[in-house]
């Protein structure tokens, strides 16, 4: 980190100077006007002097005061009032310019027009990854190239929405096939049994299917209270599976059931041995389908922690939960796009049956563009 001082005839070229000599995220420690040269006090120059300092790390962002022009009193004195004047009008300029820097978009859209610009922002605002914001920025350019006139920024924002459907698109959405069992696997916190609830809830009321619950989540009083709960207002049966041996009880006894809904514990998702002694009991490949339950809210590192846990595991889909306690949705899409898995439902609150959506590609798009977060 060095220091240096530059001086220049007016602030803007001092500025420049700095930008040019010393580096775009260079900080101005100081500034003050100075009179050079002269003949016996006459003729002096005013120059202006900066002290920048360039700081690699970023650490002097926040903690230094923008720059104040700052001059000595017997400066003052001897100057006439015309240079008072050029003072604040310089003052007035450096002003303008620190506001525009500070407003200034993403050097890395600056090579896009304008009407892009806002829709990069949008999506890079949702946090979707900058590698398939990148994507999108080329096919808008390319379309804003080949148009007739200057699109506009509706223009180009329905655009990229038609992009981002598209990448979306290339998922298979398509139902998987109605197996028997579906077992809803993810971390605690999540809502897996009030999803489970809804999921259930659908399938006999809307369907009339003779469905049933199982609970591996023995781990929490309240998880099997609550799903008990849930089994009472549907009138359907529950069995509480401590040990394995009384989870294959449970299924043979569920064998003339429809559809059976399968609740895991909230445990343990880092935990790679975890996650393979589970995938043990839900042994049932070719008539069960796993969903992996993730909080919108959650942060993306997390997700794509438990997700790479996950690998060893056949999941079918996903279900994004909490979607009403957001309003950024990118981590949606980067998930169903990083590990090529598409999204079954998404749910919106804790009322059961209502309160979940089934998930298209539209949906997800229409969250990033801020059409389906109210």
């Amino acid at each position: 980190m060095g220091i240096k001082k530059i001086t220049a005839p007016s602030m803007p070229e001092a500025f420049q100077k700095v930008k040019d000599e010393v580096g775009e995220e260079a900080v101005i420690l100081s500034s003050r006007v100075v009179w050079t040269g002269g003949v016996f006090g006459f003729f002096k120059k005013k120059q202006f002097e900066v002290v920048a300092v360039m700081d690699d790390d970023n650490k002097l962002q926040e903690s230094v005061p923008l720059p104040v022009l700052t001059e000595t009193v017997d400066l003052i004195e001897e100057k006439p009032v015309e240079y008072e004047q050029s003072l604040l009008n310089e003052l007035a300029e450096l002003k303008e310019m620190v506001t525009s820097n500070q407003k200034a978009i993403d050097p890395d859209l600056a090579v896009y027009p304008s009407s892009i610009q806002k829709a990069l922002e949008l999506l890079l605002d949702q946090e979707l990854d900058e590698r398939y914001v990148a994507k999108i920025a080329e096919r808008l350019l390319v379309s804003w190239r080949q148009a007739k006139k200057e699109p506009s920024e509706k223009d180009v924002i329905q655009e990229a929405k038609k992009i981002l459907a598209e990448q979306i698109d290339q998922l298979d959405f398509s139902p998987s096939g109605e197996k028997k069992f579906v077992a809803l696997v993810g971390p605690t916190g999540v809502g897996k049994t009030t999803t489970l609830a809804k999921l259930a809830a659908h399938a006999a009321l809307e369907e009339k299917k003779k469905v049933a619950f199982i609970t591996l989540d023995t781990y929490r009083i309240a998880a099997i209270d609550q799903l008990k709960t849930y089994a009472g207002l549907l009138d359907i049966p529950v069995e509480v599976a401590y040990e394995p041996e009384d989870f294959i009880k449970a299924v043979e006894s569920f064998a003339d059931y429809d559809q059976v809904f399968i609740d895991t514990a909230g445990r343990n998702y880092r935990d790679a041995g975890f996650v393979h002694a589970l995938h043990n009991i839900l042994s049932m490949e070719n008539d069960l389908e796993t969903f992996l339950v993730m909080g919108v809210t959650m942060k993306e590192r997390d997700i794509v922690s438990i997700m790479d846990n996950f690998q060893h595991m056949s999941i079918d889909r996903l279900i994004f939960t909490k979607a009403d306690e957001t309003k950024v949705f990118g981590s949606m899409v980067n998930i169903m796009l990083k590990y090529n898995l598409p999204t079954a439902f998404v749910t919106t609150g804790q009322d059961v049956p209502d309160d979940i959506i089934i998930a298209v590609p539209e949906l997800f798009v229409d969250y990033i563009f801020g059409d389906g977060s109210e």
